[in-house]
């Protein structure tokens, strides 16, 4: 999968495995990433998967949540 390196400033991208940690990468993409990003997670992961992980995230700001109403719909 090809994300911006800047969403994850934190992390050391030799050890993302993209599915093992597929929360936290969808995590920071519906929170910092673009529509771009967006596309590329929800090619990879598919809507349904990425619905039932972002349910189990802790904290979603509330732009982020608007978001995905609109999107997950």
């Amino acid at each position: 999968m090809n994300l911006p390196s800047y969403l994850f400033w934190d992390t050391d991208l030799t050890s993302l495995d993209y599915n093992k940690h597929a929360r936290f990468v969808i995590q920071r993409v519906v929170m910092k990433g673009s529509i771009d990003d967006w596309r590329t997670i929800k090619a990879f992961y598919g809507l349904e998967f990425i619905k039932k992980e972002i349910v189990q995230i802790r904290y979603l700001d509330t732009l982020t949540l608007n978001f995905l109403v609109l999107v997950l719909a």
